[in-house]
């Protein structure tokens, strides 16, 4: 399923389709791999509520390799997630286009899921511009810092 996937790409799946904490320990190992964070140089991941993020070995693991998790409150993710904000939008604009544009490439082929790293690998630079992650950023309040932001999402 990641045929035409940028390399090094993780490729995880559940027969449910939905995510749970044993693939979230394979993403954070991943991420480590990858970031290398450590408790001199810590990064930021933010997460939703969900609970796959939320377990004493995930959280262990993230202590451990300089992660610092900061977690939304529940139903706000839409308000405060940077990516929702200015990156998703623009994903699902340029990943429709790839998908178009694979299908005017193969006539008479249906595309599958074997497919979809290709299109998205294809979308992904695009919309995941440090300009939109930014944005995303200052539309959401969080930098430059804003302390009222939930007071004011709820007026």
């Amino acid at each position: 399923m990641i045929n035409g996937a940028s390399p090094e790409t993780l490729g995880l799946a559940t027969p449910s389709g939905w995510s749970n904490g044993d693939k979230f320990e394979d993403f954070l190992n991943h991420f480590i791999k990858h970031v290398r964070p450590n408790n001199y140089n810590k990064v930021l991941l933010i997460l939703d509520n969900h609970e796959s993020h939320i377990s004493i070995k995930i959280i262990e693991l993230a202590k451990n390799n300089g992660i610092v998790m900061f977690t939304f409150p529940p139903h706000t993710s839409h308000k405060l997630q940077p990516l929702d904000r200015t990156v998703f939008g623009p994903l699902k604009k340029y990943y429709n286009k790839a998908c178009n544009d694979w299908l005017l490439q193969h006539p008479g082929t249906p595309l599958t899921i074997y497919n979809v790293a290709e299109c998205f690998g294809t979308a992904f630079p695009l919309a995941f511009t440090p300009s939109n992650i930014q944005n995303g950023f200052k539309v959401a309040r969080i930098w430059p810092f804003n302390d009222n932001i939930l007071a004011k999402m709820s007026s």
